[in-house]
């Protein structure tokens, strides 16, 4: 079993007479990534400042590693913790190695100057941290992004066994954001566990072993990631409502928030939609919070379009996954089909197990057939050799027609409507 590397419990803290944080009690294993999320105001900085040893416990304990942490030596925390905080605040000139130097100061002996091990510590943090061609510069002259890029570089020098991140990605462009994201997540598996604020609840669902969820100075949830980014916490929690999909590269929880769009006064034709492997999501979100009537399937069980029509509640023709279509399903397909003013086909990947989702549109006018291809794209990947974009040319040669995303479908459909 791992060992915690920090026990809190039944913690109280805040700042003059109010108590901010109220009974908090959390277990961080080793080797894990942590993140803790929830509304502004809910103490997720504070519980950190308290971390931190920045601002003192009123009531409760905080061990680490068995021992007290308030017991600890400033020398024994610096070499067990590292703390990054929201904002810098530092106004003398220190050259960016310098400071980043500055990390291995708890192990270095006092009256002595820094090894060449810890030299090469530091070179090690400059350089994963894209910070080795600013290293000759003051830290004054340095931008929000690059002083955070900093301040990661010499925590990363200081090598903790606990990394404390305050909203640490804030100030920093996508790109340095994503590749830090991953150094951390990797210094985390290998010895430290880190503990994270996090303002952007997608970041901390695709990098965190597990989310801390807080509200009101009081964890409301804990657990793992899929665990706690469900639609009911977090309607709860941030007042919004999300759309919980997955997401295609992590196969993470990624939150959407729920829009009301209004579709346009009048007739609102009923949609059949097929499509699989994804390419629908978009189209499904899009035509339900249009308010349009429509229709779904044939999709395998396990596909994530299949969950965003059912998200929706939307009529939805399923088979068990890796399974052929049905005579059953087919036939209801039929009625399907027949039943509405538009079938709308995306891009999806069609093999001999859903092909049928084709064929049957021979049976169709097929004026009413209409494919998104977005540009550049091949309008299926074909894995019948060739018989599934046999079928589709047939059918734009009949006058089927080829669109290139929901969007336009939408402009199409409400030209179609009558006044």
């Amino acid at each position: 079993m791992t060992e915690n590397i920090l026990e809190i419990t039944d913690l109280c803290a805040g700042y003059d007479e109010k108590d901010i944080l109220q009974k908090i009690s959390l277990f961080i294993k080793q080797r894990s990534f942590v993140g803790i999320i929830g509304p502004n105001g809910s103490g997720k900085s504070t519980f950190l400042h308290v971390l931190a040893r920045s601002l003192p416990v009123r009531t409760g304990n905080i061990a680490l590693l068995g021992n007290p942490l308030q017991s600890l030596s400033f020398r024994e925390f610096g070499k067990n913790v590292g703390y990054v905080p929201q904002d810098s605040d530092i106004h003398f000139p220190y050259l960016v190695y310098d400071l980043v130097m500055m990390g291995r100061n708890p192990h270095i002996d006092r009256f002595r100057s820094p090894s060449a091990q810890d030299h090469d510590v530091v070179k090690k943090a400059l350089e994963l941290t894209h910070t080795d061609d600013i290293a000759m510069r003051p830290i004054t002259s340095l931008s929000g992004g690059e002083r955070q890029r900093v301040l990661i570089a010499r925590v990363l020098a200081q090598d903790p066994i606990v990394l404390l991140l305050d909203e640490p990605f804030a100030h920093i462009d996508i790109h340095h954001q994503y590749e830090l994201i991953r150094i951390i997540r990797d210094a985390s598996q290998e010895r430290m566990a880190v503990i994270a604020v996090f303002h952007d609840i997608n970041l901390a669902a695709a990098y965190c072993d597990e989310l801390v969820l807080m509200m009101d100075g009081k964890i409301w949830a804990w657990g793992k990631t899929e665990d706690i980014l469900t639609p009911e916490l977090i309607r709860e929690v941030f007042k919004i409502i999300p759309i919980i999909d997955v997401n295609p590269i992590t196969g993470r929880p990624h939150i959407y928030v729920e829009e009301e769009l209004k579709a346009r006064d009048g007739h609102k034709p009923w949609i059949h939609v097929i499509s699989g492997g994804g390419t629908g999501s978009c189209l499904i979100s899009l035509l339900a919070r249009s308010g349009y009537n429509f229709s779904c399937g044939v999709l395998s069980e396990n596909d994530s379009d299949c969950r965003t029509a059912k998200r929706y509640g939307v009529p939805t023709l399923t088979e068990p996954p890796f399974s052929r279509i049905s005579l059953e399903k087919l036939e209801q397909l039929r009625e399907m089909i027949q039943k509405a003013d538009y079938v709308v086909v995306t891009s999806m990947p069609v093999g001999w197990g859903n092909l049928p989702n084709i064929q049957v549109l021979l049976e169709v006018e097929p004026e009413k057939v209409i494919f998104i291809v977005p540009p550049s794209r091949p309008i299926f990947n074909d894995f019948t050799g060739g018989t599934a974009t046999d079928t589709v040319q047939k059918l734009l040669s009949d006058g089927a027609m080829k669109i290139s995303n929901p969007p336009e479908l939408l402009q199409m459909i409400q030209s179609f409507d009558p006044e």
